[in-house]
């Protein structure tokens, strides 16, 4: 009987938040909790990010972002979006599920400001949807 190997597990600790990340196939599944309210903590989890999804040389990014903290202001999102395209995840299809609903507007102005920079990302609240997204395209 073939059996199929089991996910392998990664746990990195930034300076205040830490991710553990998960391979399941083609997909690079990134879970972070802590606190994150800053550009510099985003910055910071997502290059950790950017990192493991190239060494895992995967197609697709699901990130579950569990964290606390405050928003980023237009501007720092702005930078924040130049950061990521520095890092070569526009190469990378994304999906990011954020849990703190009181950054929704931050989650989905992220979104838009990242596609007008050509990246195949999405922004959900919902991970069994952007899941679906990952696997299939537009909902």
């Amino acid at each position: 009987m073939l059996m199929e190997p089991e996910p392998s597990t990664l746990i990195v600790d930034g300076s205040s938040f830490r991710i553990e990340f998960r391979r399941d196939g083609n997909r690079l599944r990134a879970s972070v909790t802590g606190v994150t309210g800053s550009l510099e903590a985003s910055r910071e989890y997502w290059a950790l990010i950017a990192r493991e999804t190239m060494s895992a040389g995967v197609p697709t990014l699901l990130v579950i972002d569990r964290t606390a903290g405050g928003s980023l202001t237009l501007a720092e999102l702005e930078q924040f979006i130049h950061h990521l395209s520095e890092l070569g995840l526009e190469r990378v299809r994304t999906a990011y599920v954020g849990v703190d609903t009181a950054r929704s507007w931050q989650n989905e102005t992220t979104e838009i400001l990242a596609r007008e920079r050509g990246f195949v990302a999405r922004v959900f609240e919902i991970e069994s949807e952007a899941s679906l997204w990952l696997r299939h395209g537009e909902i």
